[in-house]
């Protein structure tokens, strides 16, 4: 399962590995409704079908004055957006896969499109110094050691932050925003 890996846009499975990550944001907007509806009929998750005793008990106990059923509306609209996001992404790839952005090697590390989690994430062979490191944080990277990278999220203006960094300046001496496939102008509507 390529749940919460990076799926490279240039992999050549990238968009059946999205379109396992839907199924799977799917089925889990399936279970928690599943739960919920039950919870709203019994008042109780216990006698649920497939759920095990002990995850009744813990889901039950996460119900309280101001949490009316196990799974909040919260838990929806997160997987919703992140359902979004993974359709989008596989429209994009399927319909017109010049649209999406493209990683590069630099001297020293590579930066990678992680369409999985919308990011774009700076991998270095070796740490880096003290002042690229600020550098890096001042463009709004974050470190993710989950990911062992330096990311923030995929969107043109990560590239424009990318631009300022010299030292992770693709190998040809472009700006890693030449890279990228130009957004389509819009069409004006007459007036």
């Amino acid at each position: 399962m390529s749940y919460n890996t990076t799926i490279r846009s240039t992999d050549p499975k990238a968009a059946d590995m999205l379109k396992e990550n839907l199924a799977h944001k799917e089925a889990n907007n399936a279970y928690m409704q599943k739960i919920n509806d039950y919870y709203k009929e019994h008042g109780t998750v216990a006698g649920c079908p497939d759920i095990p005793e002990e995850t009744a008990a813990e889901l039950d106990s996460r119900v309280t004055e101001s949490q009316s059923t196990p799974y909040p509306g919260s838990f929806f609209k997160r997987n919703y957006e992140d359902i979004h996001r993974l359709e989008a992404n596989i429209r994009r790839l399927e319909d017109k896969p010049e649209t999406i952005f493209k990683g590069w090697e630099f001297n020293g590390g590579e930066a990678v499109i992680n369409l999985a989690n919308n990011r774009l994430q700076l991998r270095f062979e070796e740490k880096p110094t003290d002042e690229q490191r600020a550098a890096i944080k001042q463009q709004g990277f974050k470190w993710a050691p989950s990911s062992g990278s330096w990311q923030r999220p995929l969107d043109r203006k990560a590239f424009s932050a990318a631009d300022k960094l010299d030292f992770i300046k693709p190998k040809d001496g472009k700006n890693p925003s030449d890279l990228q496939p130009k957004q389509p102008k819009r069409e004006q509507p007459e007036r």
